[in-house]
């Protein structure tokens, strides 16, 4: 079967999660039960396992109480062959290994997973840090590039930051060579990801059911052509204030449904349904990037969700080669029912034999 399938998660020491391995078939797995039964962070595990992103705050909070590492895997069947993904996370650090060779976080498979959670809502009410987060792990897994220039402009950005502080306007120059050439390659991705971006939202958008327009757009401090005049320009506020107050790290991607900002407007019913909309962009981009679907991690699939919402979300489910969906309901359709209790999974029906079993 064409796609990338996770065959088996194992995690041990992670969050509330017992140390177990599961199994998954092709086709949707439903978990249920109670709210605080482990349902999310299987999830979670299994996206930082496919990723290694993670929106964890610390590490450590990621890791078992009383334990010092936690750690996951992932059996990946993707482009023919099995792959064995494993993330290891304590205090303050993390290994990643494929195959049993140490990588990068950066290097896992980029197109594996898309991860839809009721939390998405905020990055219509949040602040534009989110959006910003939002956006450049998007455009990481869909250019290494990005992910390597974006990680040196914020060192850029944290040095200069430093030398503000200090007072160091002599040294700026140096730093703003830098910040420009980094900074200016950011845009550029930017532009060219979002205007893609913003025609697959608005498509989903309106599958949705709703009767008003979304349009994105990317809110920008600065420009390609004026940055390095305008660090100059704005350099005695700098100093005053310690920070670089222009550049990629202070621009927005500012949502719009119909003519107003949603985030002003927008009910909880149509930030969800933008919140969706986005994540099915995320979705169709990288089966665009990699010619094969990802894995669709759904969390809580009916919270806050109409019976059209509800239903965009059955289908999408159905459309993906495999997609692992969580409630306090069984998901209609599901090849596989685990329930969940107390961090533990269990079988809630037997499946049916599968035809399209993938072997190692």
């Amino acid at each position: 079967m064409a796609g990338v399938l996770l065959t088996a998660l194992t995690t041990l020491n992670y969050r509330n999660l017992e140390a177990a391995t599961l199994n998954f078939p092709a086709g949707v797995t439903g978990i249920w039960g109670q709210n605080g039964a482990g349902k999310t962070n299987l999830l979670e595990a299994a996206y930082l396992a496919l990723t290694g992103l993670t929106d964890a705050p610390r590490l450590e909070v990621l890791v078992r109480a009383g334990e010092r590492e936690g750690y996951v895997r992932a059996d990946l069947y993707q482009g023919g062959s099995l792959s064995v993904l494993e993330t290891g996370v304590g205090r303050g650090r993390r290994t990643t290994r494929v195959d049993g060779v140490r990588v990068r976080g950066q290097e896992l498979p980029r197109g594996s997973a898309v991860w839809i959670r009721p939390e998405d809502s905020e990055l219509v009410y949040g602040g534009p840090a989110l959006r910003r987060a939002f956006l450049d792990a998007l455009l990481s897994r869909l250019s290494p590039r990005h992910a390597q220039v974006l990680a040196r402009y914020e060192r850029s950005v944290a040095q200069r930051n430093a030398g503000l502080k200090a007072g160091e306007d002599w040294a700026m120059g140096v730093w703003d060579e830098s910040l420009v050439t980094l900074g200016t390659e950011i845009m550029l991705l930017r532009r060219r990801a979002v205007s893609r971006l913003a025609e697959l939202a608005a498509e989903n958008h309106a599958a949705l059911g709703s009767g008003k327009p979304l349009r994105l757009e990317l809110l920008e401090t600065t420009t390609p052509d004026t940055f390095r005049a305008d660090l100059g320009r704005r350099r005695p506020e700098e100093l005053r204030r310690g920070a670089t107050v222009l550049g990629p790290h202070r621009d927005d991607l500012r949502l719009h449904l119909g003519d107003f900002p949603a985030s002003d407007y927008a009910s909880r019913g149509e930030a969800r349904t933008i919140a969706l909309a986005l994540r099915k962009a995320e979705l169709d981009l990288l089966q665009e990037r990699y010619a094969e679907p990802p894995i669709l991690l759904i969390d809580d699939f009916s919270a806050e969700l109409d019976p059209q919402r509800r239903q965009f979300l059955l289908d999408l489910a159905a459309s993906v080669p495999q997609a692992i969906v969580t409630g306090t309901e069984a998901f209609p359709g599901a090849v596989l029912e685990l329930r969940a209790h107390g961090g533990t999974f269990r079988p809630a029906r037997h499946p049916e034999p599968q035809p399209t079993q993938v072997h190692a």
